[in-house]
């Protein structure tokens, strides 16, 4: 149960980086010893985002989230590296055992400290795993420790138990189980979670948010408890709940990529698809697999933001999950839906395009490229007599003709995405002075090869909130898009010449 920073230093000798990542990294490092484990944490997660796919970085997440006290979220994120990335990775056996000794729960401790000792032998942290082995092993005569290790195990194998009826929908077996784990340990939250789930699902409501409100009680900002209160009150049609509870939980930042899923996952669920896609495409990108629900979730989530070819992508791999789901396409279930998603596309595009104005002409062009294929090619169509009025124009049209993606798509879409949980119309204003942006470009001839997108849209971002008088500053647009302040500042001057 000590500081880790030493091990991470030695860590980040063997790790490649990209130029950003390694930059997070530093200052990750540099948190670490001023003894900012939360800046420290921040700079790990966004140095994750450069080395997506890099087990023994998402290591160092889980180790910051330790030094926090998260040790069950730290856990969460060690037992993913171990069972879905590389089970090699020893240093994630002796964390898991020093959070199970944080949180009490000392002989699942004992088990992954022994698993390190046994199979790492030569590992950085074999002195570290003998000395909390030993400090787990005071006052503990030798024949009380056979039966004290089967309870520790029995709490694994319970959990797992208690899962698989959940999901068999054998509810009244699971609440049985689950009561019986709740009253060994009783600060073990997600057995809570589970139970208040099982409750609902026997349509026992009152049962169900009363065990919610006694975990908020007494760890409150459990995030799991939160999400699964708004789907309760979602299904119970209190609206006035789910719109404060929304508005609430779609301000949190969760670092855990765990609890980035449930908020995710939760929003698509009550059909806060906006919302859902944010947390499920960062995830995606990031390399996160999750559970067997992950992909369904992002596809739908996908298919209701207008990510037709993107959710179908998803779908498969949902199918590869879970293939039972199949006939459940999101395109098959809502046609009402995407009509009326069409009809708002459609309205929009066409007034824009109606301006005679080349950047609002460009929006129009994007907001086709959002439907599917057959409603995109009638919506282009119906557009294409006003809109050939410049090459700019005929080139991007010619894009979205082919369902091709043009490089100042891919900022409005990384705009977007980070936009997504403001007011739309600024959103939509927001694009607007990107379009406008980059007729700029295209008129001044600007090099724009090898486009670094998440610069641009800071650099907007950054100009269009001060022109709005928005309280903004480049370490803000800088966080915002996970880049550095300094290339917020360098974009921003370029944006400002070619307005200028």
């Amino acid at each position: 149960m000590e500081k880790h920073s030493k091990v991470i230093q030695k860590m980040a000798q063997v790790i490649p980086f990209s130029q950003t990542g390694d930059f997070y990294f530093e200052k990750a490092l540099q948190a670490f010893e001023e003894e900012e484990s939360d800046k420290a944490l921040k700079y790990l997660t966004r140095a994750n985002k450069e080395n997506a796919r890099n087990p023994q970085l998402l290591t160092n997440v889980g180790v910051a989230l330790t030094e926090q006290g998260d040790y069950q979220d730290a856990n969460e994120l060690f037992l993913h590296v171990i069972h879905h990335m590389d089970d090699k990775l020893g240093s994630c056996y002796y964390y898991i055992a020093n959070s199970y000794a944080h949180l009490g729960l000392f002989e699942e401790s004992k088990k992954y400290a022994m698993y390190y000792i046994e199979h790492f032998p030569n590992g950085d942290l074999f002195r570290s795993a003998t000395d909390l082995l030993d400090l787990l092993s005071i006052d503990v005569d030798e024949e009380d420790e056979e039966p004290k290790n089967q309870l520790g195990d029995m709490l694994i194998i319970k959990q797992e138990q208690a899962k698989r009826l959940l999901e068999a929908t054998n509810f009244e077996e699971a609440v049985d189980l689950l009561t019986e784990i709740i009253d060994e340990y009783p600060e073990f939250w997600s057995a809570y979670n589970n139970l208040a789930l099982a409750y609902f699902y026997l349509n026992k409501i009152d049962e169900a948010m009363d065990l919610l409100n006694e975990v908020l009680e007494k760890n409150p900002g459990n995030l799991h408890a939160l999400c699964n209160q708004l789907i309760f009150y979602y299904y119970c049609h209190k609206h006035k709940e789910v719109e404060e509870l929304t508005d609430g939980l779609s301000r949190v930042y969760p670092m855990s990529f765990e609890h980035r899923y449930k908020l995710g996952a939760t929003f698509a669920l009550i059909g806060q698809y906006k919302l859902s896609y944010r947390w499920l495409k960062k995830l995606y990108t990031q390399g996160f697999q999750g559970d067997n629900s992950f992909h369904y979730w992002l596809s739908y989530a996908s298919y209701y933001t207008g990510r037709e070819a993107f959710a179908k992508e998803m779908w498969k791999l949902a199918l590869e999950d879970v293939p039972d789901k199949e006939g459940e396409e999101p395109w098959r279930i809502s046609q009402k839906a995407a009509k009326v998603f069409q009809s708002k596309v459609d309205v929009t595009a066409k007034k824009k395009c109606a301006t005679k104005n080349v950047h609002d002409q460009l929006y129009s062009l994007y907001m086709a490229k959002k439907l599917p294929e057959q409603q995109r090619l009638l919506l282009l169509e119906e557009i294409k007599s006003s809109i050939h009025m410049s090459t700019l124009l005929d080139e991007v049209y010619t894009y979205v003709w082919q369902d091709k993606q043009h490089v100042i798509f891919e900022v409005a879409d990384v705009i977007e995405l980070e936009m997504e949980s403001q007011n739309e119309s600024d959103t939509q204003d927001l694009l607007s002075f990107w379009f406008y942006v980059y007729v700029q470009v295209y008129k001044q001839s600007y090099d724009f090869q090898h486009v670094n997108v998440n610069a641009w849209a800071a650099a907007v971002t950054y100009i269009w909130a001060k022109e709005k008088r928005q309280a903004i500053t480049q370490a803000d647009a800088a966080k915002q898009y996970s880049i550095s302040a300094a290339t917020v500042r360098k974009y921003s001057k370029i944006v400002n010449t070619l307005l200028n």
